[in-house]
């Protein structure tokens, strides 16, 4: 910036020319880039989030994979587990205790969704696991309440619900913590379920 000024001394007038640096302005800051925006992938199954719930999710990752039932049948199934660690699909589990001939080819025409819930109640114990030096093991089995909700999966419409209790198996191997057997959760029923499923597979 100059800056012209007049001075006026013993009758003479003298111009001084002062000169002087502005600071240049700071520069702004850059903006921050905005957050990333994040979509949750859909559910593998539209499955209520609870057994309480009547709530279908949408959308899912069954969309255009699901056809309507045919008058014959047999009906292609889908079968999910829904627990506290999230949505698990188990359809090559379930498929296993199918009877013979039920066709799982095509486009998904029943959906099962299956709810556990541990009643932590004593139903029986497994025995006989050897361990080195040791007389062999028995472990507890606890009870585990499921719940059913079978769809036509085309239309999400309800077709049926109950509630069966969980059958003891036990494994090959238990899981100790110093020397402390974990216990034993009775597991899904699939002969039961299968059977209670049939006329909806069929028809």
């Amino acid at each position: 910036m100059i800056t012209l000024l007049a001075v006026v001394a013993a009758g003479v007038v003298a111009a001084v020319v002062v000169t002087s640096r502005e600071k240049p302005l700071p520069e702004a800051a850059p903006s921050p880039p905005p957050p990333a925006t994040t979509t949750a992938a859909p559910p593998v199954a539209f499955c209520p989030e609870t057994a309480e719930s009547d709530r279908v999710r949408s959308p899912s990752g069954l969309d255009g994979k699901t056809g309507p039932r045919t008058p014959s049948g047999p009906h292609r199934l889908a079968y999910f587990v829904i627990d506290d660690k999230g949505m698990h699909d188990f359809t090559g589990t379930a498929a296993q205790h199918l009877p013979m001939g039920t066709s799982q080819e095509g486009w998904v025409q029943v959906v099962v969704c299956e709810y556990p819930k541990p009643t932590d109640k004593p139903i029986g114990t497994c025995d006989g696991y050897e361990r080195q030096g040791r007389p062999p093991l028995s472990v507890a089995v606890t009870g585990v309440q499921y719940t059913y909700k079978a769809y036509d999966a085309e239309s999400k419409r309800l077709l049926d619900t109950f509630v069966l209790p969980g059958v003891r198996v036990c494994p090959d191997s238990v899981t100790t913590f110093d020397d402390v057997p974990r216990a034993i959760e009775a597991r899904s029923d699939y002969t039961a379920v299968m059977g209670r499923l049939l006329p909806h597979l069929r028809v």
